[in-house]
């Protein structure tokens, strides 16, 4: 890939079409072993209905089904390590110290994320992304490009970073409740290591347990092999008939024998 900040597209924003008109968004539904010259991994794009799709890549395991939910396989790619470089604020380049890492390709980090501790506390903290980097052999330091500039300076052998990958280069099938589901695959992906969109967010279909009923237990967990499952069954407890388990928000500020309170509504 080449440097650049992920971007979204959202489609037909203008209002109401007819069939004659309607914008075209087969390119949700395309797998492919190479990748499209318009989106790269990371890229999201919303419908007007709301529904939200990532661009992806499965790894080199096995086929995705379009009606499981897909795993994240990533884990870290440097540990947290000692700069050996210092940079100043307002730079957008930093040198991530050597450590256990495999040979790096030009750009390969594109969409993921750089921490960096100021080594004493954790008021500075810094979570930037990353629109680049430049190649490395195994192990060895390398330069990253950082989605906006420093604003606390980074002080050699003092300040620590942590690196991880673009999240969604590497998604597998469904087959363990420890790893995190990235969502359902718009389309079979026959084969791995393809290119292909997986849904985020709206109005879709996944392949339910026997439990799933339409009833006080509306809401849903992922189970390991990328289905859904009740909450009740999967936390194994019971909802009384006057509650729901669908999540609502959170509140902002006081309490129903105060003030409020305030929801922040969630869709």
């Amino acid at each position: 890939m080449s440097k650049g900040k992920a971007k979204v597209n959202y489609l037909a924003t203008q209002g109401l079409v007819t069939h004659q008109n309607a914008p075209s968004w087969d390119f949700i539904y395309e797998v492919s072993s190479i990748k499209n010259d318009n989106y790269n991994v990371g890229d999201r794009v919303v419908l007007p209905d709301g529904r939200e799709f990532r661009y992806a890549r499965s790894d080199g395991a096995a086929a995705l089904y379009a009606s499981h939910g897909c795993e994240f396989t990533y884990t870290g790619y440097t540990a947290i390590t000692n700069f050996a470089v210092s940079a100043a604020i307002g730079d957008k380049e930093i040198t991530v110290p050597a450590a256990t890492h495999a040979a790096l390709t030009q750009d390969e980090l594109r969409g993921g994320y750089v921490i960096i501790f100021d080594g004493a506390s954790d008021y500075y903290t810094t979570v930037r992304g990353i629109i680049g980097n430049d190649a490395a052999v195994a192990n060895a330091l390398f330069k990253i490009y950082l989605d906006a500039a420093l604003t606390y300076a980074i002080t050699a052998s003092t300040s620590k970073c942590e690196t991880y990958q673009n999240p969604y280069a590497a998604l597998t099938v469904g087959a363990d409740a420890a790893k995190p589901k990235a969502g359902v695959p718009a389309a079979y992906v026959s084969a791995a290591v393809k290119y292909f969109w997986v849904q985020t967010k709206g109005i879709t279909w996944v392949a339910p347990q026997s439990t799933v009923n339409n009833n006080e237990g509306v809401g849903v967990m992922w189970r390991h092999d990328g289905s859904i499952e009740a909450v009740a069954t999967a936390i194994g407890g019971t909802v009384p008939n006057t509650d729901s388990t669908q999540y609502a928000g959170h509140l902002i500020e006081g309490s129903q024998a105060g003030n409020g309170p305030l929801l922040n509504l969630q869709g």
